[in-house]
């Protein structure tokens, strides 16, 4: 039933001379988050009679804007449209927000109708409660929950003409990452549009969850019949077990905080059944039991072959064999720098991994691959310094055929072609010769390739990931890469501690050890054997250890491997790990720590969130490195 819209103008304006009358104002006539809004934009040093001077935005702004948030915009735009057809396009503009409040995408501010809204709805406008005030969007990502804002309810006079009904939309690791937003003139009541932009939100959430990738995708609901509609919860997990990501439906569901989804919960971690009963079932909705005492009805989305903690459905193929080199196996260091690189490459943003040889730098880019929003397309590999100078050009921009003698007929896509959908390592970046640097860097300005001998153009849409060895800076200072460039790759930096640092050595020796034996059993160390690869100082990383156990699992007998089924180089023992110390790691940690710092301003909650950590232990690491 719609309000009466005197009744409805009576309410504001009696709740707003309560609230410049400093009184509290009951929620019968204001709704609690705009009375909050309100006094945020008080806050903000606003006053009613302020008007509006929204930015000017210019062509290559919004060009930049497009390609800064285009994974977003893939997921985000169809749902749009199709939103915008269902309200029959009159009178409506949608728009979706940013979380830093930045108009990224918008429809319908072209028509005449809502010509006086336009304005505020152009893409690169900031509509911040601090700039606009109280407005839906603003409101929507002070408090991260839906938020209707009609007419005087708009902490601006100028503002109260509209009404916008905007609601959160959220990654798979719960993170508010914009917000969706239909927007018109008021007519004097509430809009009752909220239902259909949740709906729409929900249809983008269940998109972003598909470029997560993952082995096993779950759909749970309280009711078995829908299990298979848009108000499912949908959990991916990998192929061991592990949470991947989780859309908000099964967040609620199953009370999972932000960050949940990184891998550090598996199936048994959230259900108390097994989840042969949900193979086993099919397509078929299976009760389950949460931890918390709650049924879900769990539904398996698609049967790719997987294998999960050990289980292997009879019916399906063999399972694939876990990935021998996997980048961590509990290190502290190592998994907090890896959960922010995954987060940042989700993004869309380049990563830098840097390290010494054999750290596992393209072992990371594989893994962060698999993981990211482009895991259903290519990893395409270049090592920078062992191409030839004069044919690395082509190798990484293709050619057209003629374009030089020796040339194929038909040319030859290069490596940014072969990479478009997928990922695109370029390992040891630092030796790329200078000449090269700068048209790498306007391909990835642009995201065009434009092949040698040709004069058009190629588009393509690819993650990147850089690794070096060398110092970047350095070779900055010495003239020898560009720092344009470096910023341009350096969306995330990444250290790789080397091994002889690294707490997680035992694991990893075992991790590597049921990698060498393949099916049979792997073989046990001797405590002299330990000894042995404690002791080694590992100049050659994880390279040189996997060497070293492949010969040893080869030499070993009657399932043991003793001291003299290691390398001539291991059976003297050197200096043991645990007394070498971990400045590395902890440089890679402080560094990492002031760079979150920095990013926001010395705001410790906000840093403390984009880490994953409480802000008690940001302190605590602040006092550790001496930044507080």
């Amino acid at each position: 039933m719609q309000i009466n819209p005197f009744d409805f103008d009576h309410r504001v304006q009696k709740a707003r001379q309560l609230f410049e009358e400093g009184r509290d104002v009951p929620p019968q006539l204001l709704e609690d988050s705009v009375v909050r809004s309100w006094q945020r934009s008080r806050h903000h040093g606003l006053c009613p009679e302020d008007r509006v001077i929204f930015n000017v935005v210019s062509r290559n702004d919004v060009r930049r804007i497009g390609e800064h948030h285009h994974l977003l915009l893939d997921d985000v735009a169809p749902e749009m449209e199709l939103l915008f057809h269902s309200l029959g396009r009159a009178n409506w503009i949608l728009a979706c927000i940013e979380a830093g409040g930045v108009v990224i995408h918008a429809l319908g501010n072209t028509n005449p109708a809502c010509r006086d809204l336009a304005p505020a709805l152009r893409i690169g406008v900031n509509l911040n409660e601090s700039v606009a005030g109280t407005n839906g969007p603003g409101c929507a990502l002070a408090e991260g929950r839906p938020s209707v804002v009609c007419g005087s309810e708009h902490f601006l006079d100028e503002a109260r003409v509209f009404a916008c009904a905007a609601v959160p939309l959220r990654d798979p690791y719960g993170e508010l990452v914009a917000v969706l937003d239909a927007s018109r003139r008021h007519g004097g009541h509430r809009i009752g549009i909220l239902e259909p932009v949740a709906l729409a939100v929900r249809a983008i959430e269940n998109r972003m969850m598909r470029r997560i990738g993952g082995e096993l995708r779950l759909a749970v609901h309280y009711r078995p019949e829908l299990t298979d509609s848009p108000m499912r919860g949908l959990l991916h997990f990998d192929g061991d077990g592990r949470l991947l990501g989780a859309n908000p439906v099964a967040r609620q569901m199953l009370d999972l905080p932000v960050g949940d989804g990184d891998g550090r919960l598996c199936f048994e971690a959230l259900f108390e059944g097994s989840m042969a009963r949900v193979w086993a079932a099919r397509d078929m909705p299976v009760a389950l039991a949460c931890h918390g005492g709650l049924q879900l009805f769990c539904r398996l989305e698609g049967r790719r072959p997987f294998r999960f903690n050990g289980f292997s459905p009879p019916d399906s193929p063999p399972a694939r064999q876990q990935d021998p080199q996997a980048p961590f196996h509990g290190d502290p260091g190592v998994t907090g720098l890896l959960r922010q690189a995954q987060r940042a490459f989700h993004h869309d943003l380049p990563v830098l991994l840097r390290g010494e040889t054999g750290t596992g730098k393209e072992v990371m880019a594989r893994w962060l691959h698999r993981s990211g929003p482009r895991a259903e397309g290519p990893f395409v590999a270049v090592n920078c310094s062992s191409i030839p100078a004069g044919l690395i050009e082509s190798e990484l921009f293709g050619y057209e055929g003629g374009a030089f003698t020796g040339a194929r007929k038909g040319g030859m896509p290069g490596k940014f072609e072969q990479a478009d959908g997928g990922t695109l390592f370029l390992d040891e970046i630092g030796d790329m010769p200078l000449e090269l640097q700068a048209r790498l860097l306007r391909v990835l300005q642009e995201r065009e390739v434009t092949r040698l001998g040709a004069t058009r153009g190629i588009a393509v849409q690819c993650s990147l990931i850089c690794a070096t060895h060398r110092d970047l800076e350095q070779r900055v200072a010495e003239g020898l890469f560009r720092e344009d460039l470096l910023y341009r790759i350096n969306g995330l930096q990444m250290p790789l501690p080397p091994l002889r640092q690294r707490q997680d050595f035992d694991d990893l020796v075992r991790h590597l050890l049921v990698g060498e034996a393949g099916h049979e059993a792997p073989p046990v160390l001797s405590e002299a054997a330990w000894a042995a690869l404690r002791g080694h100082s590992w100049p050659g990383n994880i390279r040189e250890l996997q060497q070293a156990l492949k010969l040893a699992v080869a030499l070993s007998e009657n399932g043991t491997v003793t001291v003299e089924h290691l390398p001539a180089s291991l059976q003297t023992p050197s200096v043991p790990l645990s007394t070498r110390p971990s400045g590395t790691l902890q440089r890679a940690e402080c560094e990492t720590v002031r760079a979150a710092l920095a990013r926001h301003k010395g705001n410790v909650s906000a840093a403390a969130k984009d880490l994953g950590i409480a802000r008690a232990t940001l302190y605590r690491k602040m006092r550790q490195f001496g930044l507080d």
